[in-house]
């Protein structure tokens, strides 16, 4: 859940062939992006392999850092877009190795704080579920928040005023040579919407899970607290058209949302991509938008913002 910056060499016939040798376990050729992405739109990636247990990973971590192959971990699906043209290197899934949520001590109602290991596979609606289940809060914010777990880790999802570095302890993670780590805050700084590291050498390295920091809290309350925020996301969020949750990020003491309704550009459209009438930071797909539609939509709020305030978008939606 973190891509690589520098790797750019592409698929070819050669490539595939030598993947098809090195890797045993699920990959999907051509696989079109459309599918695993929550906008519905999006090229193909040329190769997209399941990669269930650590060993796994850093075995085709190495490798394909060794053969200099572009790659690409995703989550859900609910923060990317894969331009028409496609991504002609390797989109790798975390599958049900990583989907384990793990106590590191026993829940008992006596400490302060629990310590819990979550994969990056886990949905975020999953894990906090089991938070609630467990009477454990900190993770309250989370309600409504598509993606995973590696996913809220690697953005700093957030909302309410809360963001999820602020309740992570550790973060777990393969570097580019295949190495394994669990890393806190003397190397993990938390920003808005990103993680980063205070040292080079973990740069392109791939989120696999975390260590959260929770409490025991009661359990009504809590319950209560997510239904408060689930209801209000839908009150003003649009429902029905496939997005990706908010699109471009807020910038420093203002809204982005707020900027592009001023703008008048709500209900803007490219082909079947629409500025959302009833939320201006969602971009929706209508039907058969394709990603060059979206991309061309975003660009052109992105301009007449700017024209208008003076204040560039940056989108929280990674384009590749």
């Amino acid at each position: 859940m973190a891509e690589s910056k520098t790797q750019q060499r592409g698929l070819g016939k050669e490539l595939r062939e030598a993947l098809a040798s090195f890797w045993d376990g699920s990959v999907r050729w051509d696989a079109p992006m459309a599918e695993y992405c929550t906008l519905r739109a999006g090229g193909r990636a040329a190769a997209m392999v399941v990669v269930d247990d650590q060993a796994g990973l850093s075995r085709l971590i190495k490798w394909l850092t060794a053969q200099d192959i572009r790659r690409r971990v995703i989550g859900r699906g609910s923060n990317i877009l894969v331009s028409s043209r496609g991504f002609d290197g390797v989109v790798i899934v975390l599958g049900r190795g990583f989907c384990e949520i793990k106590p590191e001590q026993a829940l008992t109602g006596e400490a302060e704080k629990y310590l819990v290991r979550a994969g990056a596979g886990c949905s975020a609606a999953g894990f906090l579920g089991w938070c609630v289940r467990q009477g454990l809060t900190g993770l309250e914010f989370m309600a409504g928040i598509p993606g995973s777990v590696g996913g809220a880790v690697c953005m700093n999802a957030g909302a309410w005023g809360k963001e999820t570095g602020q309740v992570v302890e550790t973060v777990c993670l393969v570097d580019r040579r295949g190495g394994y780590h669990e890393l806190g805050e003397d190397t993990v700084v938390f920003a808005y919407r990103s993680m980063q590291f205070k040292k080079p050498e973990y740069e392109q390295s791939i989120v696999t899970g975390a260590v959260f920091r929770l409490r025991p809290g009661n359990q009504r309350q809590i319950i209560e607290t997510c239904r408060r925020h689930v209801a209000a996301r839908k009150e003003k969020q649009p429902a029905g058209a496939a997005s990706a949750g908010s699109f471009f990020k807020n910038p420093p003491g203002d809204s982005a949302g707020r900027l592009i309704e001023a703008a008048g550009l709500k209900g803007l459209r490219r082909g079947e991509a629409m500025v959302s009438e009833k939320h201006a930071n969602f971009i929706v797909n209508m039907g058969n938008a394709t990603a060059d539609d979206i991309m061309a939509l975003a660009r052109e709020v992105q301009s007449r913002v700017f024209e208008q305030s003076g204040i560039h978008l940056e989108p929280e939606v990674h384009l590749l």
